[in-house]
């Protein structure tokens, strides 16, 4: 593979298609973190901080890599079979994963120092290593290999929210930082290739794809499962989500803080954030309000909040992205949808929520006052 023409074939990819979802990134509707910062993140110093290379791959990284499958048992046995050693210091410094063939076990070659960029580094090696074992040794393009790498890494940071603070924050800094280079220089230089498929290919050029995807998927584990991508091989890319990911490029920048936790100990303060955020959806779409005085949107708004005939769907991040409100017939229980509202993009996000949601089983239909036909079929 010498030019970026052969890197997209390879890959079974256009370059319209990357730079769509490179341009998704570009204009804030992919988001590259995978979590909510903490309040207050606390840096780790890197002295002393953290154990032996051999003690944190068996208390954090082989438990965390493990949970994010988990706990079945072929991940396990795969992980303790993973065996290291030290950078030679006459070769390259950089790190890397050795795949010895079947019958040996994979090679993670690192360098350690106790500090929190190298357990970022063990878990993202060790992702390469189970990666191998569990597709049998069938060799995965590159961009599906380094997704799989930085699901590692996301696996860890999600072990360290649930069971120490301190290092998830440090862990979520590393990520932050290390984003300033894979989806900044590196991915100005993919997109710079991508105009040309003569450009020579540089291994670097898989980071930027590779990064936005594990995000997606680390957001969806639950449903996508990370066994069959780890597993596929050669066939890996056909679990990355990269079209989803271009088509979000003429999506909106969603600029709206995210939603706090639901509260169960005060519903009446949940209520209030969720007329907050329909307030602040409305700001941004404001088609058929902007008429009314501010007591009568209250009220009406109020209403529906009273009545639980009002939905805020919110994204991966918690952000809101779209809200409806809705009225239900006495005689037979069915829906008449009188607002829907999704300023960045995300409609058909709303009415697979409202679906979900609503579980009519009568006839659902949309009020339309503006339109020629002010009653309009919605779904069956």
């Amino acid at each position: 593979m010498h030019r970026v023409g052969d890197w997209l074939q390879l890959h079974g990819l256009d370059a319209t298609l990357v730079q769509d979802a490179l341009a998704a990134f570009r204009a804030g509707a992919l988001s590259p973190q995978p979590f909510s910062a903490p309040t207050q993140l606390v840096q780790i110093e890197d002295a002393g901080r953290l154990p032996t290379q051999n003690e944190c791959f068996v208390d954090i990284v082989a438990p965390a890599l493990a949970h994010g499958f988990d706990d079945d048992a072929d991940v396990t046995d795969a992980l303790h079979g993973i065996e290291f050693a030290a950078l030679p210091a006459d070769g390259p410094r950089i790190p890397h994963t050795v795949d010895r063939g079947r019958g040996c076990p994979p090679l993670v070659v690192m360098e350690w120092k106790g500090r929190v960029d190298d357990l970022a580094c063990l878990a993202h090696e060790c992702a390469h290593a189970l990666q191998i074992r569990l597709s049998g040794h069938d060799t995965m393009p590159p961009v599906a290999r380094e997704a799989c790498a930085f699901l590692g890494e996301l696996l860890l940071i999600d072990h360290a929210r649930r069971h120490d603070a301190a290092l998830f924050g440090a862990l979520l800094q590393t990520w932050t930082a290390e984003n300033a280079t894979y989806l900044g220089a590196d991915l100005d230089t993919l997109s710079d290739a991508l105009s040309n498929s003569g450009t020579a290919y540089q291994y670097r050029q898989n980071y930027p794809v590779a990064r936005l995807a594990a995000v997606q998927l680390f957001k969806h584990r639950v449903e996508c499962g990370l066994r069959s991508l780890f597993a596929s091989g050669g066939g890996a890319m056909r679990h990355l989500p990269v079209e989803p990911m271009a088509n979000r490029a003429g999506d909106v920048a969603n600029h709206l803080p995210p939603m706090p936790d639901q509260d169960t100990d005060r519903p009446l303060l949940d209520a209030y954030r969720r007329l907050g955020a329909m307030a602040l959806l409305d700001i941004d779409y404001w088609e058929g309000t902007s008429e009314e005085r501010i007591k009568d949107y209250y009220a009406r708004h109020l209403f529906h909040g009273q009545d639980r005939t009002a939905l805020v769907v919110l994204d991966d991040d918690r952000k809101p992205v779209g809200y409806a409100t809705w009225s239900i017939a006495p005689d037979s229980g069915s829906a008449t949808l009188v607002r829907q509202a999704a300023p960045f993009g995300d409609h058909l996000t709303l009415q697979r929520a409202l679906e979900l949601h609503l579980q009519t089983a009568g006839f659902v239909v949309a009020h339309h006052p503006r339109s020629a036909r002010e009653v309009q079929p919605a779904w069956r």
